[in-house]
């Protein structure tokens, strides 16, 4: 008798662990890190079990040519702030690619901070004639080439935006979308997603789109495009997110959810005040505003946010995309330009990561 109750108990418990193993680790081919048998495809909410990411976008030569020192400069104010990662871009104009970013890289990491990086066309998108083989072939070099360095790709900015009508359309509705324009976009990202996974199938992708286009992401869906995260951009100009429902009355953040996907926010600020934002940035007003939607983020179990950005960009040339730095530049005793003095949402931001990290 007491045999067969040591038995029973016994296939209880390894049931009971078979059961843990395969509903943690193998169920829909995932497991808890992105893996599994599809590489870092088809990562529920459930499975993602990333720390949450705190960081700022940043651009190697926003203050000019690039410079190592300058750079250095720049990421010491990253971390300073507490920070972990840094969302940059890939640039084609280099004309040794890796050896340019490998510099940017490696100072990234001797800061012990994290990349995430922004892979886009290369030149203007309008101008590529093979939208799939533009992604796939240049995601497949960049994610071959840092295979293990680098864990977030974000493929393309704001995709949605390249396949509207028009700026008029909120992007919530199918028809908000340009046939043509949703081929080309599509294509693209499915060539990107495609050459990322190949060459790291544990890496994640990220897809980021803006204001109300959740209809952009119904179509990815239908045309089985893959991708691990949600990435959203939001401003001050847009209202408070939480507040923010679609036409049929569901709320913005719940039909994000719906996906079943992590979601970030890729790009947070306040507007710069002004004629496309010459007038600067009101410090105050800023502070507030990232403060409120991080402790937002936080509440809703979002996966991320990432401040739009570290530094000002002077002179620019792109309007009110010189003022969304935390942070001020200056000018040094030698002329170049270099990190200046913290705004009001520098401190508070740095305070919000060390509540919540």
């Amino acid at each position: 008798m007491k045999k067969i109750l040591v038995i029973v108990v016994a296939l209880i418990v390894g049931g009971a662990i078979g059961y843990f193993v395969y509903q943690y680790f193998f169920k829909d081919g995932s497991t808890p890190f992105g893996g599994g048998a599809n590489g870092g495809s088809d990562v529920a909410i459930g499975d993602y079990k990333e720390p949450f990411m705190w960081g700022v976008t940043m651009r190697p030569t926003g203050l000019g040519n690039y410079n190592d020192s300058i750079w250095s400069k720049q990421l010491k104010v990253a971390s300073n702030l507490g920070a972990e990662w840094v969302r940059f871009g890939w640039s084609y104009d280099a004309s040794d690619e890796f050896g340019f970013h490998d510099q940017i890289i490696n100072l990234i990491e001797q800061w012990e901070l994290k990349p995430y990086l922004v892979i886009e066309p290369s030149g203007k998108f309008e101008n590529v004639k093979d939208p799939y083989s533009d992604g796939y072939e240049n995601a497949k070099k960049i994610a071959s080439h840092y295979k293990g360095k680098i864990k977030y790709y974000q493929i393309m900015n704001e995709a949605g935006s390249n396949a509207l009508k028009g700026p008029e359309y909120s992007g919530e509705d199918e028809t908000d979308y340009d046939a043509t324009k949703y081929e080309r976009t599509k294509e693209w990202i499915r060539g990107a997603s495609e050459g990322v996974k190949e060459a790291d199938p544990n890496a994640y992708r990220v897809i980021t789109n803006q204001w109300l286009q959740t209809a952009f992401l119904e179509k990815l869906k239908q045309d089985n495009i893959e991708y691990e995260i949600i990435g959203w951009d939001w401003f001050s100009d847009m209202g408070f997110m939480g507040d923010k429902k679609l036409s049929d009355g569901t709320y913005l953040i719940e039909k994000l959810k719906s996906f079943e996907k992590p979601v970030i926010l890729a790009e947070v600020n306040q507007r710069p005040d002004g004629d496309e934002g010459q007038d600067g940035q009101n410090e105050e007003e800023q502070a507030v505003f990232i403060k409120k939607m991080a402790d937002w983020s936080v509440e809703q179990g979002l996966k991320g946010f990432i401040v739009l950005e570290l530094l000002d960009i002077p002179n620019s040339g792109k309007g009110y995309t010189d003022y969304y730095g935390i942070v001020g530049v200056e000018k040094s005793s030698g002329g170049s330009m270099v990190p200046g003095e913290p705004r009001q949402a520098y401190s508070i931001f740095q305070e919000i990561i060390q509540k919540y990290k």
